[in-house]
């Protein structure tokens, strides 16, 4: 059965099947947290929801931890979740000053932006948020990119190449990456699985500069650049 199976709108296969598959690698240990602290900052992400009334809680929500995050993290959770376009450096220094680590700064990004960005189209198309999965036993990698330096961004990334080495080749092939694509190359799990989505909901990195590339069955890429466009101005994307 597919994931959307009881949306009224029909779900591109490709979409259900990259949303199904990144719901339950929230399951797994992560580069820098368990299983059960992704599934707190999932579960911390939805209530903060729940509590500005922006989600409904569903009749079954799956897994509920019951770790208690850092209160750092409960912070950066929520003003990111809830408020972003208030995010600036200061905020940064405050979830690094409350005891995060830059890798786990990072971390904690990718999953905030992959499970709002899912939980909205779960709104969207009318359908109850799908539920989280049991956590799976395992240690995180710890594994921090060699390459990984401080640049123009807050936290460490992966330079372009040739400065990023055996690192760039891997993540990014042969392409220049902006800084918006590498934000969270610090944790190439978060990197991987942020292009994975990307892929499919806009479209492959490789095609970005095709201009008459169509991605969408029945929308232009102009049409689709301009839905984008629109929809960042509404929520004050930096970018």
């Amino acid at each position: 059965m597919s994931f959307y199976a009881d949306s009224k709108y029909p779900v591109r296969s490709d979409l259900d099947a990259v949303h199904e598959k990144q719901i339950d690698q929230l399951g797994d240990p992560g580069t820098w947290g368990t299983a059960e602290q992704r599934l707190a900052v999932a579960g911390e992400i939805r209530q903060a929801c729940y509590d500005a009334g922006v989600q409904e809680k569903p009749d079954d929500p799956g897994y509920e931890s019951d770790i208690e995050l850092p209160e750092a993290a409960r912070e950066l959770i929520r003003e990111l979740t809830l408020e972003p376009q208030g995010f600036n450096e200061e905020s940064y220094n405050a979830a690094r000053s409350g005891g995060l680590s830059d890798e786990e700064y990072v971390e904690m990004i990718g999953i905030i932006a992959r499970l709002t960005c899912m939980d909205v189209f779960a709104r969207g198309i009318g359908v109850p948020l799908r539920p989280l999965p049991e956590p799976r036993r395992g240690n995180p990698s710890c594994k921090r990119p060699a390459s990984a330096k401080k640049e123009h961004a807050w936290v460490p990334t992966v330079p372009n190449l040739p400065e990023g080495g055996d690192d760039a080749k891997e993540m990014f092939g042969d392409l220049y990456h902006p800084y918006i694509m590498r934000s969270v190359s610090l944790v190439p799990d978060e990197m991987d699985r942020h292009r994975e989505l990307e892929n499919i909901q806009y479209l492959p990195m490789e095609k970005i500069l095709i201009k008459d590339y169509e991605h969408h069955e029945g929308f232009t890429r102009a049409q689709a650049e301009t839905v984008a466009g629109r929809v960042s101005a509404i929520n004050e994307c930096f970018y």
